[in-house]
């Protein structure tokens, strides 16, 4: 099986940075343990995109182990593209608001 090409888009970036913000509040350690488990979720999408199941529409999620985090992505073509990555107590009507207000 070929890997996918991973895109990032903005507001998953600017997700991944209040995140890591956030984290490092408490300690650097857990922000590098927080971008290192964003790192080894992307890459393991990048093997297995199709297998986790849709949540909406064509939208697929999966979590961030050892975070409360789970990421949301589509699969088009040979590209995984993440939308948002966001905490799991996010209100869930806000989980599908794609672009940031």
């Amino acid at each position: 099986m070929s890997n996918y090409r991973v895109s990032i888009e903005e507001d998953a970036k600017l997700d991944i940075a209040e995140g890591y913000d956030w984290y490092s509040k408490i300690s650097e350690k857990i922000c590098a343990s927080f971008l290192f488990e964003i790192k080894k979720t992307l890459d393991y999408l990048a093997e297995n995109p199709l297998l986790f199941q849709f949540v909406y529409k064509d939208f697929r999620q999966v979590p961030v182990k050892k975070f409360p985090f789970v990421i949301l992505y589509k699969t088009e073509a040979q590209t995984v593209k993440v939308y948002r990555i966001f905490p799991t107590n996010m209100n869930p009507s806000g989980r599908f608001t794609i672009l940031r207000k």
